[in-house]
């Protein structure tokens, strides 16, 4: 769903506006005229935080498999780098595999190791991939694996979710998501403002929807 960022404004403001005491006038600001700015500034921000928080069957992924050109190890291993504004890879899959993989790892994960072991790192039938950062910061996926006798490697499917950007002056989130980017936009901004408290009562209302 498509909310402007005014429409974001005013959410986040109603969320602060929760706290305010009892005896505070709901027309006064109580914030300062830089909390709308403040909001501005922390809205992408907010969303990127739920959509990695979010379960991947809300959001809305992108296949990027034509721009993806995988170098392959003679061991039937091999790697590929996403475009550079991947917030989040939701699903990939080699051409020879039996089953996607939706469940990654990084490289200090323990499993992690048992990749450079030939005898019982991940194959067609239950591959694996760990995810790291290049020196550039953009998102490497290393895979295992594809029985060595493959010369060449394919891409099937590479989804990922995009950094959020601005679109006709607002911002895309699933609507079951939109609560929640609220909550976080207000926590960060009263982090701000120097309330941490307030900060954590903020958190403390966001709920996502189960996986």
């Amino acid at each position: 769903m498509l909310v402007s960022i005014e429409r974001w404004v005013q959410r986040v403001r109603t969320n602060m506006e929760e706290l305010m005491p009892e005896n505070v006038s709901a027309g006064v600001d109580t914030f300062g005229i830089d909390t709308d700015a403040y909001i501005r500034a922390k809205l992408s921000d907010a969303i990127a935080r739920v959509f990695i928080m979010a379960p991947a069957y809300l959001l809305k992924g992108v296949d990027c498999r034509e721009l993806l050109f995988p170098e392959n190890r003679q061991d039937g291993s091999g790697s590929v780098v996403f475009p550079g504004n991947v917030l989040r890879v939701l699903l990939f899959k080699m051409k020879g595999w039996k089953r996607p993989v939706t469940r990654f790892i990084d490289s200090r994960h323990a499993k992690s190791e048992l990749q450079y072991n030939r005898y019982v790192r991940g194959g067609i039938n239950k591959p694996v991939a760990v995810l790291s950062a290049d020196a550039d910061g953009n998102t490497v996926l290393d895979y295992y694996s594809l029985p060595p006798y493959v010369r060449k490697h394919e891409v099937e499917r590479a989804v990922y979710v995009p950094v959020p950007e601005v679109i006709n002056e607002g911002y895309d989130v699933p609507v079951r998501l939109i609560d929640a980017v609220g909550y976080v936009c207000a926590a960060m901004v009263y982090e701000i403002l120097g309330q941490p408290d307030m900060a954590a009562q903020m958190s403390g209302r966001i709920v996502l929807p189960e996986l």
